[in-house]
C-alpha cells in the first residue's frame, strides 16, 4: 500500500506539471493568437457598422458620393453624345449647325467620310461665310463641351465669301 501511495503522489506530481504545462503553453500561445485575431475583427466589425451608421445617417455623404457618379456620367456622355440618339448623323448635325448658326456662318455641305471605321465617325463638312465667323466656328468647335475633332481643314475664297472645308472626327465606341 505505501508503494502505491508514493506511486500515486508521483503520479499526481507529474500529472499536475503536465497538466499546468500544456495549459500555460495552450493560453500562452494558442488563445492569445485566437484572442488577438478576435479582437481585430471585433475592431474592424465595428468600424464597419460605424461607416455604415454614418453612411445612413448622413445624407450629405451621400449625396456628395452622387454628385461624383453624375460628373463622371457627365464626362463619359461628353466623349459618347454621338450615340444617344437614333441617327449619329443627326445628333451631331444639330450640333454642328447650331455652332455654325451662332458662328454667323452657312453650312454647304455634310457627307459621312468614313464608314469603316469602327471606333470614329468621320464627316467632311463644307462651310461658307466671312473669316471671323469661320474662326469663331472652329473655336467653338475644338472647345465644345462634346467632344469633336477637327483632323484637317481647307480653306477656299471665293468672289463674296470664304470657304472651307473641314473633317471632322467623332468618337463612335469606347474600349
Amino acid at each position: 500500500m505505501i508503494n502505491y501511495r508514493t506511486s500515486i503522489k508521483t503520479h499526481l506530481i507529474i500529472m499536475i506539471v503536465l497538466y499546468g504545462g500544456t495549459w500555460f503553453i495552450l493560453n500562452n500561445f494558442v488563445m492569445q493568437q485566437q484572442q488577438k485575431i478576435l479582437k481585430e475583427y471585433k475592431e474592424k466589425k465595428a468600424k464597419l457598422e460605424y461607416d455604415y451608421l454614418r453612411i445612413k445617417n448622413y445624407p450629405e455623404y451621400v449625396k456628395s458620393i452622387q454628385s461624383i457618379i453624375n460628373y463622371g456620367k457627365d464626362k463619359l456622355n461628353r466623349f459618347t453624345w454621338l450615340n444617344t440618339g437614333y441617327d449619329p448623323n443627326l445628333v451631331f448635325f444639330k450640333h454642328i449647325s447650331a455652332l455654325a448658326r451662332k458662328a454667323g456662318i452657312q453650312i454647304i455641305s455634310l457627307n459621312l467620310a468614313d464608314r469603316d471605321n469602327d471606333k470614329y465617325y468621320f464627316w467632311d463638312v463644307s462651310f461658307q461665310g466671312n473669316f471671323s465667323g469661320i474662326f469663331n466656328l472652329i473655336r467653338d468647335i475644338e472647345s465644345s463641351q462634346k467632344f469633336l475633332k477637327i483632323e484637317s481643314a481647307e480653306i477656299t475664297k471665293s468672289e463674296n465669301a470664304v470657304g472651307i472645308t473641314v473633317k471632322i472626327s467623332g468618337i463612335k465606341k469606347l474600349e
